[in-house]
């Protein structure tokens, strides 16, 4: 781990917000550093992968000193610094009354720690996995000059004894210190792997059997609600894989995920700041479809509530973000719109007659709901915009493929001017787009309100009952989306 860029990242004012310490006995820890003499060290302390100074000290002559305080640090990962080239890291748990004595010489086979079973067996954990790695390391060499596959064969055999001395050595510090955190820890490293009875024959190459374990199993050993591991660098990465690699990845079970995460964190005030923070943020940035409906399921049960830290004009204006984007989210039912349906043999008399094509009160109303169709496209758009230009002729392509498997399109252009009518007529005719539903609002533009509509082109997919299923996406994958669906119901 790079401790040194993480300890000089770590200085940061939205971390120095969170409490440090809880009250209790306090803290002492002695530390003797031979080969220092009158230098300056740091006690630092981990928040997720950043560090936060949280003490100093001066060694005396022969390199002593002792960091000492009337409240007990929040247990962790933690980390003691004095130059670039010398630090190493510890575990605090209940055990805060503990020396330690290294010399800079060769730190990392001299650290001894007294008076703390966590860094006892810590240590010992490093120092075996150090051997192991080096070992694999060896048998890694010999497999890129293996010269037969019996050799290359016996080589991966060592490697999988390897592996599983290392998981035996684990599971003996979870099982014999369950009381300690350094249990935590380690268990915490490892990832969900399914046992080897679950492997046999062919399903030991069915990467089904692996995902279906690891998602079963993700937090077997990793507490989420654990404070002591969002005090190390595990934590973060942990959570982003529960939700990325363990959930479908499908708003419902993503929601479920989330409700379990911010709840479940709701015992410390810290952590629940960090989680609801952390899963607003992840939500709010992902590029996938339909994660708005998780990111605005935060904000209205969580954030808007709770996140007293917040500015007022923030929280305002997310809740009115909340109340323009909630009646268009997938899932929910697509809002009702009355719209006028234009005929197609008004935009072909419209070719030749003027008055026609600038008439607004031609066509007949209708409620999009009442189109019947296994699936519904609603495209908005405009003449005059670049985007459209391309993409409405490729939606009509995509259209004259699917229209025979009941799928309608409502075709809305959103320009509602005299002037607006003729040159989405001309479009209409120069194009041929006259299979599929023409349609506009000639007297209102409360569909921009209803759908949120900020930019054009805008697509939407709705099921037979009118709930939406897909939005903001190409004709290409509208296709790719319904096809899949359609295989999906048969």
């Amino acid at each position: 781990m790079n401790y040194v860029k993480r300890f000089f990242a770590a200085i940061t004012c939205s971390l120095l917000l969170f409490p440090g310490s809880i009250h209790g006995q306090g803290y002492r820890i002695e530390i003797k550093l031979k080969g220092l003499s009158n230098d300056t060290i740091i006690l630092g302390e981990y928040f997720t992968s950043r560090m936060i100074p949280k003490d100093t000290l001066v060694l005396d002559s022969r390199g002593f000193g002792v960091f000492s305080g009337q409240d007990a640090f929040q247990g962790g990962l933690y980390l003691v610094y004095f130059k670039p080239s010398h630090y190493f890291d510890m575990l605090l748990g209940d055990d805060q009354d503990l020396s330690i004595e290294a010399d800079t010489a060769d730190f990392i086979n001299s650290v001894v720690f007294e008076g703390s079973e966590d860094n006892r067996i810590f240590q010992e954990y490093k120092n075996y996995l150090q051997q192991k790695r080096g070992e694999q390391e060896m048998q890694k060499s010999l497999l890129a000059v293996a010269a037969t596959e019996a050799d290359s064969a016996k080589i991966k055999e060592v490697q999988d004894g390897i592996n599983r001395e290392m998981e035996s050595f684990m599971n003996r510090i979870e099982s014999e210190h369950s009381s300690l955190f350094v249990a935590d820890f380690v268990g915490a490293t490892r990832e969900p792997l399914p046992t080897e009875d679950l492997l046999t024959g062919n399903r030991r190459h069915d990467d089904s059997v692996k995902y279906f374990y690891y998602k079963d199993h993700y937090l077997d050993r990793f507490d989420p609600f654990n404070i002591r591991l969002l005090h190390t660098p595990l934590y973060e990465g942990k959570i982003k894989n529960y939700l990325s690699r363990a959930i479908a990845q499908h708003p419902d079970s993503l929601i479920v995920a989330v409700d379990f995460l911010l709840d479940g964190s709701r015992k410390d005030d810290e952590l629940y700041r960090y989680m609801l923070i952390t899963l607003f943020n992840h939500f709010a940035e992902s590029k996938f479809m339909g994660m708005d409906v998780v990111y605005f399921h935060i904000a209205e049960h969580y954030y808007i509530p709770d996140a007293t830290w917040s500015s007022a004009d923030f929280l305002q204006k997310l809740k009115e973000n909340l109340d323009l984007n909630k009646p268009s989210l997938i899932g929910q039912k697509a809002p009702n719109l009355i719209m006028r349906r234009i005929p197609e043999e008004h935009f072909m008399m419209a070719m030749e007659d003027t008055i026609i094509k600038r008439d607004p009160h031609i066509g007949t109303d209708f409620f999009i709901h009442d189109i019947e169709a296994r699936f519904t496209i609603l495209y908005f758009w405009e003449t005059d915009c670049g985007h459209c230009q391309k993409a409405t002729p490729a939606l009509y392509e995509v259209y004259s493929r699917l229209k025979d498997k009941n799928v309608e399109v409502v075709s809305i252009h959103v320009i509602n001017t005299v002037e607006g009518k003729g040159l989405w007529v001309d479009f209409v005719n120069e194009h041929g787009l006259y299979n599929w539903v023409n349609c506009w609002s000639p007297y209102s533009n409360e569909f921009r309100k209803l759908y949120n509509l900020q930019s054009y082109p805008q697509l939407l997919i709705l099921d037979q009952d009118k709930k939406i299923v897909a939005k903001k996406v190409t004709p290409e994958q509208a296709e790719s989306i319904i096809n899949n669906l359609i295989r999906i119901d048969l």
